[in-house]
């Protein structure tokens, strides 16, 4: 078993320009990078939807020069995200679509956008399905590219680019799967395609030791959030005490999605005890 899909998220720099450099990479075949790229094949959206993200950008950073409130001109108009399926594994183009709208609908739950964002934030989705040869044991399988505007009715959509939301598509990306294609990520063994040196067997161990390096960072950072969450306690310094219960909360929510070891998860429950499930309200 694997923990989730792959999924791969990238803020796209450079303003306009940016967004229609990737617009034109998403549909290049020409590009080095699609040497092993069979078909292009657009899900969602136009080029008309990429120049709508990138004018959408443009009157935002026009309003904010106008504003002259200071802060940085905004530089990133949109979010990049691809969402990725192992070699042998090829759904329709139907089925990618379904998926696509799960996914896009779930990061729409995320943001708590009203009816009407809603219809506004879907002309600014764009979704270009790469289908990669499926031989040899080098190189990704089928993937989906997907460009959403970061712009919305004149603010920024800042949770698109927060980790809670790479979290929430990946378990969005696990769940559509499944149920368009039959296919769970929890049967899936990286080795099962026995290709020659076993190429994903590699990747795999290698992706499980990074993931095990980073929980223990994870549970090490903890602890001293907890001890000077505790100190600020003491000292009766409430601003520290607001700022390390912040600081706490967000590295449980990190850690609820990874998958720990048992002595990990009393760990967590102990130190989550000592300071008290209705302070953190997790």
């Amino acid at each position: 078993m694997i923990k989730n899909w792959t999924v791969t998220t990238e803020p796209i720099k450079n303003g306009a320009d940016g967004v229609m450099t990737t617009e034109r990479y998403l549909l290049s075949d020409r590009h080095p990078n699609h040497k092993q790229t069979e078909a292009i094949i657009p899900l969602i959206g136009t080029t008309k939807t990429s120049q709508r993200i990138a004018l959408v950008g443009e009157q935002f950073r026009v309003k904010q020069h106008l504003n002259r409130k200071g802060g940085r001109p905004l530089s990133s108009y949109a979010m990049s995200y691809c969402l990725t399926l192992p070699k042998g594994h090829r759904p329709s183009t139907h089925q990618w679509k379904c998926i696509v709208r799960d996914c896009c609908k779930a990061i729409e739950a995320q943001l708590e956008l009203q009816s009407d964002e809603v219809r506004v934030f879907r002309t600014q989705i764009r979704a270009v399905l790469h289908q990669q040869q499926q031989q040899g044991t080098r190189g990704s399988g089928d993937h989906v590219h997907i460009l959403i505007g970061k712009v919305l009715n004149g603010k920024v959509l800042k949770q698109l680019q927060q980790k809670k939301c790479t979290s929430l598509l990946k378990q969005a990306f696990n769940a559509a799967v499944l149920a368009h294609t039959g296919l769970n990520h929890l049967d899936y063994k990286p080795y099962e395609l026995n290709r020659g040196e076993r190429l994903e067997t590699w990747k795999y161990r290698e992706q499980k030791a990074a993931e095990a390096v980073h929980i223990e960072k994870l549970l090490i950072k903890l602890q001293k959030q907890t001890d000077k969450w505790f100190e600020a306690l003491e000292s009766q310094d409430h601003r520290q005490q607001n700022r390390q219960l912040n600081r706490l909360i967000k590295s449980f929510e990190e850690l609820s999605t990874s998958a720990l070891s048992d002595k990990q998860s009393q760990k967590i429950e102990n130190l989550k005890a000592k300071i008290g499930q209705k302070k953190l309200k997790l």
